[in-house]
């Protein structure tokens, strides 16, 4: 006889509201610099890295492959860096984590400087450099690419000296260099959402028309979202105190929920490519990055449950930025760090050494050695953001 106790009846109700509302299929990545460098690249850093990166359960790791560093002159290949992006993929795959995105980036100034004068010369450049990344990708055998960003945050002229109209010559080069190693690979477009976009290109809501005339030359698009100070009620003197400023900026989804009832609207593959917080002053250190964490992916979680309730395609993956604070590299970078929010080198959920910030701890009120090895703030959120939202667990 069969003895198994039947759900009651609220049981089954709730049972159905959950199965009514589903969770959200997400994928989780993590962007990385670390194989740019000898230092922070060697495979005993990297493979250390790649594991603890796997433990919070991010599932893959997006990096460049900077054309500045594979071919610094024209004609010249340096064979230590693409030996070295090669590795990092072999690593990746060692320890668990899946295929990266990689990121097609970063023109040399001989390259710029060739674009300006002869474009065709420059597209048959770029080509000889994306043959390079597929030869190498080659060789690291293994899951293969299938993801692969054309240069990076297309309205940010710092990082993409190219125009938009010449983006679908690019993606054509792109599909054919890499065609024969992967026929599915996907490209991928990025676009900076951020107050400070006027500074350094086009703000992302005076240049999405611009880009939706080259839109289907990409299969996937990509925000990578920095919250600002665009919200701030001048009139109110309230808002200015650091600490109300602070908690409207990682709580303001303004922005980024415009550009998303846009770009959802297209059809096409959507993500969160980057958000992230620096815990150098004056924002406050690892407990703000951390708070700026749980914040943040609240809102975006009830801006999702409003998109599926309204018949909106849903962004697919969440990129964080990133996965280690990277050590400065000069002088310039040294007094920016010190005096300004600026570079991005302590965006990251770990600091240079290794050690994991607040944001890959358990609960602040646990004691240090057991918080550390505790399940991390990150691991939560990535629970949370993939559960219905009857199963509030962070």
């Amino acid at each position: 006889m069969n003895h198994e106790r039947v759900p009651t009846a609220q049981e089954s109700k709730e049972a159905s509201n959950i199965e009514k509302e589903r969770g959200f299929d997400i994928e989780f990545y993590v962007t990385d610099h670390s194989p740019d460098n000898p230092d922070t690249g060697s495979p005993e850093k990297l493979r250390e890295l790649y594991t603890d990166i796997k433990r919070d359960g991010v599932q893959s790791v997006r990096y460049d492959w900077h054309w500045r560093n594979v071919e610094p002159e024209a004609g010249k290949y340096s064979d230590e860096h693409l030996e070295r992006y090669k590795a990092a993929k072999e690593i990746m795959q060692e320890v668990g984590l899946e295929a990266p995105t990689i990121i097609l980036s970063n023109p040399p100034k001989w390259a710029v400087e060739l674009y300006k004068t002869d474009k065709g010369k420059f597209y048959e450049e770029f080509r000889k450099y994306a043959e390079q990344v597929r030869n190498s990708l080659a060789q690291a055998g293994g899951e293969k690419i299938s993801k692969i960003q054309i240069l990076n945050e297309l309205n940010n002229k710092v990082y993409t000296p190219v125009e938009t109209a010449d983006l679908p010559r690019m993606c054509e080069i792109a599909r054919e260099v890499f065609r024969e190693y992967n026929p599915d690979a996907k490209l991928m477009a990025t676009l900076l959402a951020s107050n400070t976009t006027k500074l350094v290109g086009t703000p992302i809501e005076q240049y999405l028309p611009e880009f939706k005339k080259v839109k289907d030359n990409f299969d996937i698009i990509a925000v990578d979202y920095y919250p600002g100070t665009w919200h701030l009620d001048i009139k109110n003197p309230k808002s200015w105190s650091p600490k109300e400023i602070f908690k409207n900026m990682v709580k303001q989804m303004g922005l980024l929920r415009s550009v998303f009832e846009e770009i959802s609207a297209w059809g096409k593959e959507y993500e969160l490519g980057e958000v992230g917080l620096p815990t150098k002053l004056p924002w406050g250190g690892e407990k703000s990055q951390r708070y700026f964490y749980d914040a943040f992916f609240r809102a975006y979680k009830q801006m999702m449950v409003d998109f599926r309730s309204r018949g909106k395609k849903l962004p697919s993956r969440v990129g964080f930025y990133q996965a280690i604070d990277e050590p400065p590299r000069s002088i310039l970078s040294r007094v920016l760090r010190a005096t300004t929010p600026f570079p991005e080198h302590d965006f990251g959920v770990r600091k240079s050494s290794g050690r994991r910030k607040f944001v890959l701890q358990g609960s602040p009120r646990l004691p240090k050695d057991e918080r550390t090895r505790a399940q991390s703030r990150l691991s939560k959120i990535i629970s949370y953001l993939r559960a219905p939202m009857k199963k509030e667990i962070i």
